[in-house]
């Protein structure tokens, strides 16, 4: 049996772990069945981005007119895009490689690791032993219990990215941040996009009138279906047909496209590590259940990123590791503080949040209040016309303290970052107000966005 200071299972957030462990002198084991950085680099934030950077470009083309600018579009190359995806992937995982070889004392493993015991593991022919364990394993598209739908070719957010062809039609199943990404995608691509929401709304997480403008908005280019529940899936000809019925009046439907994408959310992947054999607890979706601290009920483990289910972002998976990499390797008794973790969704108007919604925050014994802030108010968002977007701030009354921030609009995860660094210094309305803030710019929509309320 092979023994080191830290196991890392993981290699997207695990790597914080990694360069702590190496800082410090240890061994390392990093055990990496996958490819190389994890979900984001490969199957997520950074390769759909980039194609959402294209999807961003047709749409302000065909929005220019509100400007007094009139453009075509001549061609949309589909198959170019997703090269230039590719490529960035493949150069990423050369970058990677190459950084594990720089590593000192650090042994990679390229084999799936099974428990044995709650510091032991299997990990292909080898047994090592860690005296901290990192898990950080991720999570995996969710595939529902669907009928005839393992009998067809479905895509997911991962296998979506071999594409070589633009789908004549799609049909999102799911109504989550992934799922209307891909519909702003495929819809500005040229897709004939249908996307069927079970839930009464879309992006249920976020703010009703923020989930209503983007609903209204993505209308005006794909058919969204809420309140729906899709029931079978069967062969239509050359198509795919979605049978489905109402959720309130049980009224049954049929949607045909070329392709169906299921993006109804995220399991994690702790049954693939058997993490029963370890006695370490999971929830009753199957996260890792951790504490504060990010470690599991065992003492030597810790659970970081998408498989504790906490707070599933990269930024949020980083932070998240680094805390646990501080009290495994330094005894200190850092705790994770979610409250100003912010989050964005790159759907067209784009959103971001941080903090509690207002419903969150009624639910609290605080004097709140809220109010909605439109872009419009600035002298930029004048400029640019931009109608739709707006501000919803959410602050107690009495000690001025920020205990939400949500924007739909133009740059909304670049605007909302002043709003996060004031939560993080304090969490009061002063943290913004004295700061200057350069006219005109957009910027200004962060402080006109409180004036109503103080």
């Amino acid at each position: 049996m092979k023994h080191y200071d830290a196991v890392v299972l993981g290699s997207g957030c695990g790597m914080e772990v990694v360069d702590q462990a190496v800082a410090r002198g240890l061994s390392i084991a990093l055990v990496e069945p996958g490819l190389l950085g994890g979900t984001c680099p490969n199957l997520g934030c950074i390769p759909s981005k980039m194609l959402i950077a294209s999807a961003d470009t047709v749409m302000e083309q065909e929005r220019a007119e509100r400007l007094g600018v009139i453009s075509r579009i001549e061609h949309v190359d589909f198959a170019s895009i997703m090269i230039r995806m590719r490529a960035s992937r493949a150069e990423s995982q050369e970058h990677m490689e190459h950084l594990l070889t720089h590593f000192e004392g650090v042994e990679t493993y390229r084999a799936h690791a099974a428990y044995i015991q709650p510091q032991v593991l299997q990990v292909g022919d080898d047994t090592i032993y860690g005296t901290q364990v990192f898990i950080a394993v991720g999570a995996r598209p969710l595939i529902p219990s669907i009928e005839g739908l393992e009998d067809v070719e479905y895509l997911t957010n991962e296998s979506v990215l071999e594409l070589t062809e633009i789908p004549e039609s799609l049909i999102i199943i799911g109504g989550g941040y992934i799922a209307v990404e891909y519909c702003h995608f495929f819809a500005a691509m040229g897709t004939r996009v249908t996307l069927i929401e079970m839930s009464d709304r879309i992006i249920t997480t976020e703010e009703p009138e923020i989930s209503a403008t983007l609903q209204s908005e993505l209308s005006k280019r794909a058919r969204i279906v809420t309140g729906t529940m899709v029931t079978s899936v069967t062969r239509a000809g050359k198509d795919l047909r979605i049978h489905a019925r109402s959720s309130l009046s049980g009224e049954k439907s049929r949607f045909d496209a070329q392709q169906v994408l299921v993006a109804v959310g995220r399991r994690p992947n702790a049954d693939l590590l058997r993490v029963e054999k370890a006695d370490i607890r999971i929830d009753e979706n199957g996260y890792i259940k951790v504490d504060s601290h990010m470690r599991t009920n065992q003492d030597n483990v810790f659970a970081v990123g998408d498989i504790n289910g906490k707070s599933m972002f990269m930024h949020s998976a980083n932070a998240q590791a680094l805390v646990s990499a501080a009290n495994a390797f330094d005894h200190q008794h850092v705790e994770m503080d979610y409250s100003a973790v912010p989050h964005a969704v790159y759907s067209y108007p784009q959103i971001a949040s941080v903090g509690l919604t207002e419903a969150q925050a009624r639910n609290t014994d605080r004097d709140v209040i809220s109010a909605l802030t439109p872009y419009m108010r600035t002298a930029k968002g004048e400029a640019l016309r931009e109608e739709v977007g707006f501000t919803k701030c959410i602050m107690d009354r009495n000690s001025e303290e920020i205990l939400g921030f949500h924007i739909i609009g133009p740059h909304a995860p670049i605007l909302i970052q002043e709003v996060v660094n004031a939560m993080q210094s304090g969490g009061h309305l002063d943290q913004i107000a004295r700061g200057i803030h350069i006219h005109p710019a957009m910027s200004e929509l962060i402080p006109s966005s409180f004036e109503d309320l103080v």
